[in-house]
């Protein structure tokens, strides 16, 4: 079209000149004046610029080609022509129209907002029908990501009175298409749920409308393939065959229905393991280091753990561009395969700078000291590894936000800087939360807490929580580099008064400061110095006594910590441990001692599946010449901090005492010495981008009088589910539960809104 039109002013311009043979020069006229005709919107002295042609300058047959061409290609004009009028160049145009304005029309599901944001065009530019095709084509793939795969869109031009035109795009909508069944055929070995669950393409579910889940998208449909076929050479099944899925859309066009052909093929095992290059370890090192062995099953998924390990051990000897190659080779006859690796080491490399990205708020010093590398050392890829979990670790950036580059120095290939891009996350937290539960009855709970105050990595809290029955301040800091040094130190300022305990009303007020130093990697030892003042009044519980509960108890804990979690505020992998001793009776008026061992592990089971686990044991006792151990010390459980299947006091010995009050027999928990408690979750992304989780748990504990005894070892058991959601206040947690051993009073099941993570 463009040639036409170009081919067509040539032809109108340069009639004067048909006579003129092709591929000669002849000179027309000499120019005394340039004027521009048709030209509303684009200035005269914009197209004079672009032309070779000036005033008083002698023009041939070439220059006005050249010309007419140059006008037409700054894509304003439809038409371009030039007239000799004695000796005036005269240059005729006519202006492409201008978009005034941009309508769509049938987008009931997506907001206009939303669609102009996919255009190129915009208002008031320039007419280009070309970049109309390609919005038609974006618009129609924007459509097809939220699940409306049939969507029509076509456009309409029409003139305003303005002499503008307009820009109509019309659409269709249709309904949501949404996978209504996916079936497999000849998949013997592995089960439908399983090959589903590694798709990203998933049937339509009862919670579609919160994730998304069930809506067809093309896009994400074409890698879910080539995930099967990974799946299935991770199970052994290196002849797979993944047909081309079959598209069948209902009548009503609301539903799809995909059939995916498979043949599965043999089974491989791993017959042998070969080593070949330039080798700088033993055979028996590598093969001590891989987890492929000869008589295995073959799996894609294991074999690329085992190169990122070998190429890792030839890092670690500064052999940065270090390459493992491998070449499978199935045995003639055999459903077994030989693997065989070949080394190519490369020149040994040291690290040159490194250099912080992205933390607009957090201090490199606070991403620094948690590396395990440094300028100038050589290469290590097993450190470059940790130094990048340490700085996720923290939990100050955004999932999958860190991120570490080597980048070459030009002129030194074995000088590798390294870039680390991290994205901020909001570690500020300001949450407010109002409820009502059978234990608190209406509660009002505030805190703001900042875990990377002033950017520095330190964490600073303030805590109120007031219901009717209990008031809880706390105010703390905590330093993880004190003074820049490995020690950390912190102080918390607190006060509490409780009174959800049946047998009578307390009141806590306290300090206490504390230190740590890392004796081993991930491994630190703490020690706490707490002065606690107790009060208690109106005694129900005719055991309890005033003289051993009320004083000032001193005491100094000592902990050892294990944390090795993937993320400290949203751990989805990893492990955590603790063991501590706390002893009561420097000074003041109570005497005990109380150990407690806690383990938490975090496993990713399945793609976005985490399972998480929590044992904990607790034991209080007398120390030699004490009066006894104050109720306000003792173990109790129920709530949404331990067994949410029941309610606050639930679980402990009861017994059934006069109420010093009204003199009516009660049952009161007097508490326990020993508290076990075990909890278990699944957890999954609802509608990940929210951060909204489910999550189905299990709860097992209990307390004990006076010691664990294994012959009569009796847990409480709950169950329930929830929903989890880690908004930018903190996490809110929904949780329903459900007692397995309720006893007669208690409730048959709880709801529990809290605010903070679990475990």
């Amino acid at each position: 079209m463009r040639f036409v039109a170009i081919f067509f002013t040539l032809l109108v311009s340069i009639s004067a000149l048909a006579d003129t043979p092709i591929g000669t020069h002849q000179d027309l006229f000499k120019i005394s004046e340039i004027k521009v005709q048709g030209n509303k919107k684009v200035e005269a002295e914009a197209i004079l610029e672009k032309i070779s042609a000036k005033k008083n300058m002698m023009v041939d047959n070439y220059t006005i080609r050249n010309d007419i061409k140059t006008i037409y290609n700054m894509k304003y004009f439809d038409s371009v022509e030039m007239h000799q009028n004695g000796s005036v160049l005269l240059i005729k145009v006519v202006e492409k129209k201008i978009i005034s304005k941009i309508i769509f029309e049938g987008n009931d599901e997506v907001s206009e907002e939303d669609l102009k944001e996919q255009l190129k065009t915009k208002e008031y530019n320039i007419l280009d029908v070309n970049t109309i095709k390609s919005d038609v084509l974006t618009l129609q793939k924007f459509y097809e990501e939220k699940g409306f795969y049939l969507a029509n869109i076509t456009y309409d031009l029409t003139k305003n009175e303005f002499g503008g035109l307009d820009l109509t795009f019309k659409i269709k909508e249709f309904d949501k298409v949404t996978v209504k069944k996916i079936l497999f055929l000849g998949n013997h070995e592995l089960t439908d749920s399983e090959l589903k669950a590694v798709m990203f393409t998933q049937e339509e579910s009862l919670f579609s409308g919160l994730s998304g889940s069930g809506n067809f998208k093309e896009f994400y449909f074409k890698t879910d393939v080539e995930k099967l076929k990974y799946l299935y050479k991770s199970k052994g099944f290196l002849q797979v065959n993944i047909g081309n899925p079959v598209i069948t859309v209902s009548e009503d066009k609301k539903w799809i229905f995909i059939t995916i052909n498979v043949k599965e093929g043999p089974k491989f095992s791993v017959n042998d393991i070969y080593f070949n290059g330039e080798l700088l370890f033993t055979e028996s090192e590598m093969r001590d280091e891989i987890r492929l062995t000869s008589g295995e099953i073959y799996s894609e998924e294991v074999l690329r753990q085992d190169i990122q390990k070998l190429t890792e051990m030839y890092q670690d000897k500064g052999y940065a561009f270090a390459n493992v190659l491998r070449r499978l080779q199935i045995v003639p006859g055999e459903n077994k395969v030989d693997i065989h690796y070949s080394f190519e080491k490369g020149e040994i490399a040291y690290f040159g700078k490194i250099i912080v990205k992205g933390n607009t708020k957090t201090r490199d010093k606070v991403i620094r000291r948690e590396l395990r590398i440094h300028e100038g050392m050589k290469y290590s890829g097993s450190l470059l590894r940790r130094s990048k979990e340490n700085v996720n670790r923290l939990g100050f950036f955004e999932q999958g936000s860190v991120i570490f580059n080597t980048v070459s120095v030009k002129g030194k290939d074995n000088i590798l800087n390294v870039e680390i891009s991290v994205k901020e996350r909001q570690t500020g937290q300001i949450s407010l939360g109002a409820g009502y539960s059978t234990a608190t009855q209406g509660f009002f709970q505030a805190s703001i807490a900042q875990n990377n105050f002033r950017g520095m990595g330190q964490n600073l809290n303030l805590n109120v929580s007031i219901s009717k029955f209990q008031k809880t301040y706390n105010f703390g800091f905590t330093e993880p580099y004190f003074l820049d040094s490995k020690w950390t130190a912190g102080w918390d300022i607190y006060q509490t008064q409780n009174g959800l305990i049946s047998s009578f009303s307390s009141e806590k007020k306290g300090v206490d400061l504390r230190v740590g130093y890392p004796i081993f990697e991930y491994t630190r030892v703490f020690l706490t110095l707490r002065h606690e003042e107790t009060t208690i009044e109106d005694v129900r519980n005719p055991s309890v006594n005033l003289d051993l509960e009320n004083g000032i108890a001193s005491t100094l804990r000592t902990t050892l910590r294990y944390d090795k979690r993937n993320n400290i505020f949203e751990p989805t992998d990893g492990h955590y441990g603790s063991l501590s001793i706390e002893y009561a009776g420097f000074y003041g008026d109570q005497d005990w001692i109380k150990g407690t061992a806690e383990g938490r592990f975090y496993e990713p089971v399945y793609e976005d599946f985490v399972f998480r686990t929590r044992l904990r044991l607790e034991q209080i006792a007398k120390t030699p010449g004490s009066a006894g151990i104050p109720r306000t010390e003792k173990f109790q459980m129920g709530g949404s901090r331990n067994m949410r299947g029941y309610n606050f006091e639930d679980i402990g010995p009861i017994r059934e005492l006069e109420d010093k009050q009204d003199g009516e027999l009660r049952d009161f928990n007097i508490g326990g010495q020993v508290s076990f408690l075990s909890q278990f979750e699944i957890e999954h992304p609802l509608v990940k981008e929210a951060g909204l989780k489910w999550v189905v748990f299990y709860d097992a504990g209990n307390v004990f009088l006076e010691e664990l005894d294994p012959d009569d070892f009796k847990l409480k058991r709950d169950y329930g589910f929830g929903f989890r959601w880690f908004s930018p206040i903190g996490v809110l947690r929904f949780e329903f539960g459900y007692p397995l051993d309720a006893e007669e009073g208690q409730e048959g099941n709880q709801f529990h809104f809290d605010i903070g993570q679990l475990f």
